[in-house]
C-alpha cells in the first residue's frame, strides 16, 4: 500500500501551504488523511497544538488569529 502524502493532497484540493506552514492533522492520526482531518497552521502554532493535545477546528483558527496578532505588534 501506497503512503499518501497529505501535504501534496492538501496543495491539490484546498491550495498552497504558506512559507513556515505545516499540515496539522486535527485529530493527530497521521493515516486519517481526509481533507476535513487536514489544516494549514504556521509551525509555531503547530508546536503549541501538541503540547497542548486536541484542539478543534474552531480552537485552531483562534490560535491562529492570536498568534497573528502577536506577531503584527513586533
Amino acid at each position: 500500500m501506497k503512503k499518501i502524502n497529505y501535504r501534496k493532497l492538501y496543495i491539490n484540493n484546498i491550495g498552497e501551504i504558506p512559507k513556515d506552514w505545516d499540515i496539522h492533522h486535527i485529530d493527530f492520526n497521521h493515516h486519517n488523511n481526509s481533507l476535513n482531518n487536514l489544516m494549514a497552521v504556521p509551525k509555531k502554532v503547530h508546536t503549541v497544538i501538541h503540547q497542548i493535545g486536541y484542539l478543534d477546528r474552531d480552537e485552531i483558527k483562534n490560535l491562529i488569529q492570536l498568534y497573528n496578532m502577536a506577531i503584527k505588534i513586533k
